[in-house]
């Protein structure tokens, strides 16, 4: 009978309407898998494969401190406990689709990546919690595929949430630099006082260190030059502050200005870029900000001095 209710559901899911009897028996959707992908400082990247039931209307993963997972001894009875976090993916994303991924609908066996820690950017989730997680730390995590009457068993939907998924341990890196020059967005943007430097050139435009501090707190909502220029503001300062990029980052940084030109960056201007346009630039400088490709050594050995802006200027010429 589950089968057979399920393969009904799937079938008239475009429908405005199924059958009565069928809405007064919901039905469960497969369980969808959870993997882990690469290793980076502040967040956490995640591979969910729908079950054959698919997740047509996305997927809910949690989260919460391997520490308080075991202190607890498992996951909180209560799903509201404020130890868990959680992001809901709805809809479809502009940011993270370098791997391919365009849509947190899945059907059969469809898979989407998608990271969980610094998602401000992100388009088609709800978190109450978009900040980055901790450095070298540990992770317990599930997921499972949202049902069609909300994200709570008991809606009033044809199908009910699946299950959660056994929990999967991911742990984020530890800063490999020598003197931690590497830094990610949410460090610089929450700690200004480590600035090297007072102010930034994004294409062609020099912002102060108010006006790059109000693109921050901008979330992107779609709009590529915002999040292109929220990693490019990153890797700025984890140069000046003494890191070595890789050739692929210089490159990259040299193209991200020479796209973004004479464009003014949103709140100070109302510059505009699609996300498609930006989505791979945007994707290496984060791999570079939370060293996910490789440790990243530093210049210095000592403290990290502040530099005037001729310094950065000859960086860029």
């Amino acid at each position: 009978m589950l089968l057979r209710n399920r393969v009904f559901v799937l079938a008239c899911a475009g429908l405005l309407m199924c059958s009565a009897a069928l809405a007064a028996e919901p039905v469960a959707l497969d369980v969808p898998a959870l993997e882990g992908g690469a290793e980076a400082t502040t967040v956490i990247h995640l591979d969910v494969t729908a079950g054959v039931s698919g997740a047509p209307n996305g997927f809910t993963i949690e989260w919460i401190l391997r520490s308080q997972f075991d202190a607890n001894g498992g996951w909180p009875s209560d799903p509201l406990d404020p130890l868990i976090q959680s992001a809901i993916y709805l809809g479809s994303p502009t940011l993270n689709t370098v791997e391919g991924t365009t849509s947190f609908l899945l059907g059969p066996g469809q898979m989407a990546t998608v990271e969980i820690g610094d998602i401000f950017d992100e388009t088609g989730v709800l978190a109450s919690n978009v900040g980055e997680m901790q450095v070298g730390t540990e992770y317990a995590v599930r997921v499972r595929a949202n049902g069609d009457g909300g994200s709570t068993p008991g809606g009033n939907g044809l199908i009910e949430p699946s299950p959660y998924s056994g929990t999967f341990y991911a742990i984020t890196k530890e800063n490999g630099g020598t003197n931690e020059c590497v830094r990610s967005q949410g460090y610089w943007k929450t700690h200004p006082e480590a600035w090297p430097v007072s102010s930034l050139r994004l294409g062609s435009i020099i912002y102060s260190k108010t006006q790059l501090l109000a693109i921050w707190n901008t979330p992107a909502a779609g709009n590529g030059l915002i999040s292109l220029a929220h990693q490019l503001m990153a890797a700025k300062l984890n140069i000046i502050a003494g890191a070595i990029p890789p050739s692929i980052i210089t490159g990259a940084i040299s193209t991200a200005d020479a796209l973004i030109g004479t464009r003014i960056v949103p709140p100070i201007g109302t510059g505009f870029l699609s996300p498609g346009t930006t989505s791979h630039l945007t994707d290496d400088l984060e791999e570079f900000n939370t060293e996910e490709s490789g440790d990243i050594q530093c210049h210095v050995t000592t403290a990290v001095k502040a530099s005037t802006w001729s310094d950065v200027k000859a960086m860029y010429r």
